[in-house]
């Protein structure tokens, strides 16, 4: 054999035999489906401990409109002004609401499940958008002309008899948990 010709059983003389070249986006095949998992999974996360995800009985909600093409209810503290809604009951998708004047938000996907909703307020609160179909109800000062509804009365029992005597147009029934709204809506 010449001399410094390479050995077929060896590298050639006076070196390591050249390494293949690698294409400098080859990485990408393995980074790109990580971070549509760590994208994926970070979504996933932020709806569920902001969103309705792990809404249970007893959550605050913050809803700007009741219907299929709104946007997804915002978790919210109970005592904040954005929280409109309060969760009463949470029932797979096929399931009815307990008994009473519930609004619903209806989840679909992976978990089907229904919220039924009553509204989060006090006695002497007052609301724009509650005669509204779709609108998600807004507190307001009562000094507010937007205003359509006032609370005069919240009782922790569900039976309208609780609305006699006060200045109630319109009464909302619960029965999980038991509560009576009384309303004097606007004219």
């Amino acid at each position: 054999m010449p001399v410094g010709q390479p050995d077929a059983f060896g590298p050639p003389p006076g070196g390591q035999p050249a390494a293949p070249k690698r294409s400098k986006l080859a990485w990408l095949r393995f980074a790109i489906p990580v971070l549509v998992v760590v994208i994926g999974g970070g979504l996933f996360l932020v709806n569920y401990f902001t969103g309705t995800g792990n809404a249970q009985a007893g959550d605050c909600l913050s809803v700007t409109e009741f219907s299929r093409t709104a946007d997804e209810p915002k978790k919210a503290d109970c005592g904040a002004q954005e929280a409109n809604v309060k969760v009463a009951a949470r029932v797979g998708g096929d399931e009815s609401c307990p008994e009473g004047d519930y609004d619903t938000i209806s989840m679909s996907g992976r978990m089907s499940y229904k919220l039924c909703l009553m509204v989060n307020a006090k006695q002497g609160d007052c609301l724009k958008g509650f005669n509204s179909q779709t609108a998600g109800y807004m507190k307001v000062a009562c000094t507010d002309p937007a205003k359509d509804a006032e609370l005069v009365k919240v009782a922790n029992t569900s039976d309208k008899a609780s609305c006699e005597g006060t200045e109630a147009t319109r009464v909302a029934l619960y029965s999980t948990p038991p509560t009576t709204i009384c309303i004097k809506t606007a004219e």
